[in-house]
């Protein structure tokens, strides 16, 4: 199996468990502000509830992200080197995708050591450690790496006809 198609399965497999896990964090936000609205209608207040819903509304922002690049759902300039030509767009992409990945890169590379500098710090509520809702930030860059790079992969597979032929 080529790198292409491995890379193509594990950036799939990742892209299918994140969207089962914004699936899920988007059940669990509701129910608990519904709980919450339930319990001041009754005159309580559930201390653990706005913590909690922030935080995975928090996750859901970054691994909702990768789901909208593995599905090209961003703004992107698709065509803007079109009006140069071919190598001129494909220097522009390949550009941007080096761009790209030099940035997730860093942002992978500083959430981990924040996430392992926040493990000592614990939250106002319910005292589990910072580095647990933290930790959201290198696992979504490290997910838009294999994401990233496979688009990379592929782009160079699909400019080289010939030799995928040959195979």
């Amino acid at each position: 199996m080529r790198f292409h198609q491995r890379l193509m399965a594990v950036s799939d497999q990742l892209n299918h468990w994140v969207e089962r896990l914004l699936l899920l964090a988007g059940v669990t936000i509701s129910l608990i502000l519904f709980a919450q609205v339930l319990a001041r209608y009754a005159g309580h207040s559930l201390s653990w509830s706005e913590e909690i819903g922030r935080y995975l509304l928090v996750a859901t922002t970054f691994l909702g992200a990768t789901v909208a690049y593995k599905r090209a759902h961003f703004i992107g300039l698709a065509g803007f080197g079109a009006r140069f030509g071919r190598v001129v767009e494909q220097l522009i992409t390949r550009s941007l995708q080096a761009l790209t990945l030099g940035c997730f890169g860093l942002i992978t590379w500083y959430g981990v050591i924040y996430t392992l500098k926040s493990w000592d710090q614990t939250s106002t509520a319910i005292q589990m450690p910072m580095s647990l809702p933290v930790s959201v930030v290198p696992l979504s860059g490290a997910i838009f790496l294999v994401h990233i790079l496979t688009d990379m992969t592929r782009r160079k597979a699909e400019t080289e006809p010939h030799e995928r032929g040959a195979e």
